[in-house]
Protein backbone atom coordinates (compact mmCIF):
# COMPACT_ATOMS: atom_id res chain seq x y z
CA UNK A 1 0.00 0.00 0.00
CA UNK A 2 2.56 2.40 0.59
CA UNK A 3 4.26 1.53 -2.15
CA UNK A 4 1.12 2.23 -4.18
CA UNK A 5 0.88 5.87 -2.30
CA UNK A 6 4.75 6.35 -3.24
CA UNK A 7 4.28 5.92 -6.99
CA UNK A 8 0.85 8.05 -7.11
CA UNK A 9 2.58 10.53 -5.34
CA UNK A 10 6.01 10.19 -7.58
CA UNK A 11 3.57 10.43 -10.65
CA UNK A 12 1.94 13.71 -9.32
CA UNK A 13 5.13 15.51 -8.61
CA UNK A 14 6.08 14.64 -12.50
CA UNK A 15 3.21 15.58 -13.74
CA UNK A 16 3.33 19.12 -12.15
CA UNK A 17 6.89 19.20 -13.50
CA UNK A 18 5.88 18.85 -16.62
CA UNK A 19 3.06 21.76 -16.81
CA UNK A 20 6.05 24.37 -15.15
CA UNK A 21 8.24 23.17 -17.62
CA UNK A 22 5.62 23.52 -20.73
CA UNK A 23 4.23 26.62 -19.06
CA UNK A 24 7.62 28.54 -18.64
CA UNK A 25 8.75 27.85 -22.40
CA UNK A 26 5.38 28.36 -23.79
CA UNK A 27 5.57 31.81 -21.41
CA UNK A 28 9.01 32.72 -22.99
CA UNK A 29 8.04 32.39 -26.36
CA UNK A 30 4.81 33.99 -25.57
CA UNK A 31 6.26 37.30 -24.19
CA UNK A 32 8.55 37.29 -27.12
CA UNK A 33 5.73 37.31 -29.60
CA UNK A 34 3.46 39.78 -27.83
CA UNK A 35 6.37 42.25 -26.08
CA UNK A 36 5.68 45.00 -28.66
CA UNK A 37 1.48 44.99 -27.84
CA UNK A 38 1.84 45.72 -24.04
CA UNK A 39 -1.30 47.37 -24.52
CA UNK A 40 -3.49 44.88 -25.24
CA UNK A 41 -3.64 43.38 -21.66
CA UNK A 42 -7.06 41.14 -22.01
CA UNK A 43 -5.68 39.50 -25.14
CA UNK A 44 -2.85 38.45 -23.50
CA UNK A 45 -4.51 37.53 -20.65
CA UNK A 46 -6.99 35.14 -23.40
CA UNK A 47 -3.91 34.21 -25.19
CA UNK A 48 -1.79 33.26 -22.24
CA UNK A 49 -5.21 31.39 -20.45
CA UNK A 50 -5.72 29.14 -23.68
CA UNK A 51 -1.50 28.43 -23.11
CA UNK A 52 -2.04 27.56 -19.51
CA UNK A 53 -5.39 25.14 -20.92
CA UNK A 54 -3.39 23.21 -23.70
CA UNK A 55 -0.58 22.43 -21.26
CA UNK A 56 -2.61 21.15 -18.73
CA UNK A 57 -3.99 18.96 -21.32
CA UNK A 58 -0.93 17.22 -22.32
CA UNK A 59 -0.02 16.79 -18.45
CA UNK A 60 -3.69 15.34 -18.32
CA UNK A 61 -2.41 12.69 -21.15
CA UNK A 62 0.69 11.95 -18.58
CA UNK A 63 -1.56 11.02 -15.75
CA UNK A 64 -4.04 9.17 -17.73
CA UNK A 65 -1.29 7.14 -19.03
CA UNK A 66 0.01 5.54 -15.48
CA UNK A 67 -3.71 4.97 -14.40
CA UNK A 68 -3.76 1.13 -15.62
CA UNK A 69 -6.20 -0.13 -13.24
CA UNK A 70 -9.27 -2.29 -14.81
CA UNK A 71 -11.74 0.22 -12.41
CA UNK A 72 -12.04 3.89 -12.21
CA UNK A 73 -12.70 5.54 -8.63
CA UNK A 74 -12.28 8.59 -6.78
CA UNK A 75 -8.88 7.24 -5.43
CA UNK A 76 -7.72 7.02 -9.32
CA UNK A 77 -4.52 9.34 -10.45
CA UNK A 78 -6.59 11.71 -12.57
CA UNK A 79 -8.72 12.62 -9.22
CA UNK A 80 -5.57 13.95 -7.42
CA UNK A 81 -4.41 16.89 -9.24
CA UNK A 82 -3.82 19.86 -7.22
CA UNK A 83 -4.13 23.20 -8.07
CA UNK A 84 -0.99 24.43 -10.38
CA UNK A 85 0.54 27.45 -9.66
CA UNK A 86 1.37 29.77 -12.59
CA UNK A 87 2.27 33.32 -13.29
CA UNK A 88 -0.11 35.64 -11.80
CA UNK A 89 -2.30 33.00 -10.50
CA UNK A 90 -2.98 29.14 -10.40
CA UNK A 91 -4.83 26.97 -12.74
CA UNK A 92 -7.12 24.01 -11.09
CA UNK A 93 -7.88 21.32 -13.28
CA UNK A 94 -11.08 19.25 -12.31
CA UNK A 95 -11.94 15.62 -14.27
CA UNK A 96 -15.43 14.18 -14.14
CA UNK A 97 -16.17 10.58 -15.80
CA UNK A 98 -19.18 11.53 -17.56
CA UNK A 99 -20.49 8.00 -16.81
CA UNK A 100 -20.28 9.15 -13.28
CA UNK A 101 -24.11 10.59 -14.14
CA UNK A 102 -26.94 9.93 -16.06
CA UNK A 103 -26.36 10.12 -19.53
CA UNK A 104 -28.98 12.23 -21.48
CA UNK A 105 -27.99 10.78 -25.46
CA UNK A 106 -30.12 7.66 -25.15
CA UNK A 107 -33.50 10.08 -24.84
CA UNK A 108 -32.79 10.78 -28.55
CA UNK A 109 -33.05 6.82 -29.47
CA UNK A 110 -35.53 5.85 -31.61
CA UNK A 111 -35.93 2.24 -29.06
CA UNK A 112 -39.00 3.77 -27.27
CA UNK A 113 -38.07 0.58 -24.51
CA UNK A 114 -34.30 1.35 -24.30
CA UNK A 115 -35.34 5.39 -24.21
CA UNK A 116 -38.20 4.78 -21.60
CA UNK A 117 -35.72 3.71 -18.77
CA UNK A 118 -33.79 7.06 -18.92
CA UNK A 119 -37.01 9.06 -19.81
CA UNK A 120 -37.96 7.87 -16.39
CA UNK A 121 -34.58 8.20 -14.66
CA UNK A 122 -34.46 11.76 -15.31
CA UNK A 123 -38.06 12.14 -14.00
CA UNK A 124 -37.09 10.68 -10.90
CA UNK A 125 -33.99 13.25 -10.91
CA UNK A 126 -36.38 16.58 -11.64
CA UNK A 127 -38.72 14.88 -8.62
CA UNK A 128 -35.62 14.47 -6.34
CA UNK A 129 -34.23 17.72 -6.90
CA UNK A 130 -37.81 19.45 -7.07
CA UNK A 131 -37.46 21.57 -10.01
CA UNK A 132 -40.84 21.68 -10.57
CA UNK A 133 -40.33 23.99 -13.72
CA UNK A 134 -38.72 21.07 -15.83
CA UNK A 135 -40.79 19.16 -18.69
CA UNK A 136 -39.52 16.70 -19.94
CA UNK A 137 -41.77 16.21 -23.18
CA UNK A 138 -39.62 19.91 -23.89
CA UNK A 139 -36.52 18.18 -23.98
CA UNK A 140 -38.30 15.65 -25.30
CA UNK A 141 -39.16 17.55 -28.57
CA UNK A 142 -36.15 19.60 -28.22
CA UNK A 143 -34.04 16.08 -29.63
CA UNK A 144 -36.66 15.00 -31.66
CA UNK A 145 -38.62 12.30 -30.16
CA UNK A 146 -41.48 14.13 -28.20
CA UNK A 147 -44.74 15.15 -30.09
CA UNK A 148 -44.18 18.44 -32.25
CA UNK A 149 -46.64 21.20 -30.65
CA UNK A 150 -46.46 25.33 -31.91
CA UNK A 151 -44.19 25.95 -28.76
CA UNK A 152 -41.23 28.26 -29.86
CA UNK A 153 -37.37 27.24 -28.62
CA UNK A 154 -35.80 30.05 -30.52
CA UNK A 155 -37.82 33.64 -30.43
CA UNK A 156 -35.68 34.83 -33.73
CA UNK A 157 -36.55 31.95 -35.69
CA UNK A 158 -39.86 30.25 -36.99
CA UNK A 159 -42.21 28.32 -34.85
CA UNK A 160 -40.85 24.80 -33.72
CA UNK A 161 -37.41 25.18 -33.96
CA UNK A 162 -35.67 22.20 -32.10
CA UNK A 163 -33.01 20.35 -32.68
CA UNK A 164 -33.87 16.97 -33.34
CA UNK A 165 -30.63 15.23 -32.02
CA UNK A 166 -28.63 14.45 -29.00
CA UNK A 167 -27.37 17.13 -26.86
CA UNK A 168 -23.85 18.08 -27.90
CA UNK A 169 -23.13 20.29 -24.73
CA UNK A 170 -25.93 20.96 -21.40
CA UNK A 171 -25.37 24.96 -22.61
CA UNK A 172 -28.56 23.39 -24.68
CA UNK A 173 -31.16 23.79 -22.19
CA UNK A 174 -31.41 27.30 -21.73
CA UNK A 175 -32.87 27.14 -25.10
CA UNK A 176 -35.65 25.11 -23.48
CA UNK A 177 -38.22 27.35 -22.11
CA UNK A 178 -38.95 25.32 -19.17
CA UNK A 179 -35.28 24.27 -18.27
CA UNK A 180 -33.56 27.18 -18.70
CA UNK A 181 -34.14 28.49 -15.13
CA UNK A 182 -33.11 25.53 -13.52
CA UNK A 183 -30.83 23.56 -15.86
CA UNK A 184 -27.31 24.48 -13.80
CA UNK A 185 -28.81 22.54 -10.62
CA UNK A 186 -30.03 19.54 -12.75
CA UNK A 187 -25.90 19.72 -14.73
CA UNK A 188 -24.69 18.03 -11.84
CA UNK A 189 -26.64 14.98 -12.18
CA UNK A 190 -26.73 14.48 -16.16
CA UNK A 191 -23.95 14.12 -18.41
CA UNK A 192 -25.07 14.59 -22.27
CA UNK A 193 -23.19 10.60 -22.60
CA UNK A 194 -21.71 7.91 -21.27
CA UNK A 195 -19.97 5.12 -21.96
CA UNK A 196 -22.15 2.58 -23.65
CA UNK A 197 -24.87 4.65 -21.89
CA UNK A 198 -23.82 2.98 -18.48
CA UNK A 199 -23.00 4.50 -14.95
CA UNK A 200 -19.86 4.21 -12.82
CA UNK A 201 -21.27 2.24 -10.08
CA UNK A 202 -17.60 3.67 -7.69
CA UNK A 203 -18.60 7.32 -8.47
CA UNK A 204 -22.22 7.93 -9.23
CA UNK A 205 -24.09 9.16 -6.33
CA UNK A 206 -27.13 7.18 -4.95
CA UNK A 207 -29.67 9.54 -6.62
CA UNK A 208 -28.24 8.74 -10.20
CA UNK A 209 -27.77 5.02 -9.27
CA UNK A 210 -31.18 4.39 -8.31
CA UNK A 211 -32.94 6.81 -10.91
CA UNK A 212 -31.38 4.54 -13.88
CA UNK A 213 -31.29 1.42 -11.68
CA UNK A 214 -34.09 1.52 -9.37
CA UNK A 215 -33.56 -2.35 -9.32
CA UNK A 216 -30.54 -1.61 -7.02
CA UNK A 217 -32.82 0.68 -4.34
CA UNK A 218 -32.21 -1.86 -1.45
CA UNK A 219 -28.79 -2.71 -2.15
CA UNK A 220 -27.42 1.30 -3.08
CA UNK A 221 -26.23 1.82 0.44
CA UNK A 222 -24.39 -1.73 1.17
CA UNK A 223 -22.78 -0.49 -2.79
CA UNK A 224 -21.67 2.90 -1.30
CA UNK A 225 -20.02 1.73 2.03
CA UNK A 226 -18.25 -1.05 0.32
CA UNK A 227 -16.63 1.00 -2.39
CA UNK A 228 -16.18 3.82 0.48
CA UNK A 229 -13.71 1.01 1.81
CA UNK A 230 -12.47 -0.49 -1.55
CA UNK A 231 -13.45 -0.03 -4.98
CA UNK A 232 -15.44 -2.03 -7.11
CA UNK A 233 -13.06 -3.61 -9.49
CA UNK A 234 -15.56 -5.10 -11.35
CA UNK A 235 -19.21 -5.19 -11.73
CA UNK A 236 -19.41 -9.42 -10.41
CA UNK A 237 -18.99 -7.31 -7.10
CA UNK A 238 -22.43 -5.97 -7.20
CA UNK A 239 -24.04 -9.53 -7.58
CA UNK A 240 -22.12 -10.64 -4.54
CA UNK A 241 -23.81 -7.73 -2.63
CA UNK A 242 -27.06 -8.95 -3.95
CA UNK A 243 -26.71 -12.89 -4.10
CA UNK A 244 -26.77 -15.58 -5.59
CA UNK A 245 -30.33 -15.57 -5.93
CA UNK A 246 -31.08 -12.58 -7.75
CA UNK A 247 -28.74 -13.78 -10.98
CA UNK A 248 -32.01 -13.17 -13.45
CA UNK A 249 -32.24 -9.17 -11.79
CA UNK A 250 -29.14 -8.94 -12.06
CA UNK A 251 -28.61 -9.72 -15.44
CA UNK A 252 -31.11 -7.43 -16.66
CA UNK A 253 -28.92 -4.51 -15.20
CA UNK A 254 -25.68 -5.10 -16.49
CA UNK A 255 -26.26 -2.79 -19.95
CA UNK A 256 -26.43 -0.12 -16.89
CA UNK A 257 -23.75 -0.49 -14.74
CA UNK A 258 -20.19 -0.44 -15.06
CA UNK A 259 -16.77 0.46 -12.79
CA UNK A 260 -14.80 1.69 -15.94
CA UNK A 261 -14.82 5.27 -17.46
CA UNK A 262 -13.47 6.17 -20.98
CA UNK A 263 -15.28 9.44 -21.40
CA UNK A 264 -13.94 12.48 -19.31
CA UNK A 265 -15.01 16.43 -18.71
CA UNK A 266 -12.30 18.38 -17.68
CA UNK A 267 -13.37 21.42 -16.58
CA UNK A 268 -9.99 24.00 -16.25
CA UNK A 269 -10.31 27.05 -14.35
CA UNK A 270 -7.62 29.60 -14.83
CA UNK A 271 -7.16 32.55 -12.20
CA UNK A 272 -4.33 34.95 -13.58
CA UNK A 273 -5.18 38.66 -11.33
CA UNK A 274 -8.39 39.22 -10.37
CA UNK A 275 -9.66 37.76 -13.88
CA UNK A 276 -11.20 33.73 -14.15
CA UNK A 277 -10.91 31.95 -17.33
CA UNK A 278 -12.63 28.59 -17.83
CA UNK A 279 -11.59 25.99 -20.46
CA UNK A 280 -13.82 23.04 -21.15
CA UNK A 281 -12.49 19.54 -22.69
CA UNK A 282 -14.21 16.30 -23.71
CA UNK A 283 -11.55 13.91 -23.52
CA UNK A 284 -11.73 10.10 -24.78
CA UNK A 285 -9.88 7.24 -23.34
CA UNK A 286 -9.01 4.41 -25.14
CA UNK A 287 -6.47 2.41 -23.19
CA UNK A 288 -3.33 4.22 -21.96
CA UNK A 289 -3.81 7.10 -24.96
CA UNK A 290 -6.30 10.25 -24.49
CA UNK A 291 -7.15 12.62 -27.20
CA UNK A 292 -9.42 15.90 -26.34
CA UNK A 293 -12.67 15.66 -28.87
CA UNK A 294 -14.19 18.77 -27.96
CA UNK A 295 -12.41 22.31 -26.80
CA UNK A 296 -14.92 25.38 -25.23
CA UNK A 297 -13.58 28.63 -24.12
CA UNK A 298 -16.50 29.38 -22.33
CA UNK A 299 -18.13 30.57 -18.71
CA UNK A 300 -18.50 29.13 -15.32
CA UNK A 301 -20.90 26.31 -16.01
CA UNK A 302 -21.08 22.30 -16.74
CA UNK A 303 -21.02 21.92 -20.43
CA UNK A 304 -20.49 17.80 -20.78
Amino acid sequence: MKHIHMKKGSILVTVLIIITICTAVALFIHERAISSYGTVIGLQNDYQGAIYAMTAIQALEVAFKYEDKPYDSSESIWNQIPPIPVENGFLTATIHPLNAKLPLAPLSFDNETKRERYVEALEHLIDKLELTECNIQDLLQWVGTGTPTSQRFDENSAPYNVKSSQLQTLAEFAFIPSFKNDYKKLSNYVSIAGDNNKINLNLASEDVIVALVPELESYVAEIIERRDKEPLKNVSDVYQIMGSNMQEVYSSILPYIDVKSSLFYAKLELNIGDEFHYYHVLLQRNGKSIKPIKYIEGGNIEYF
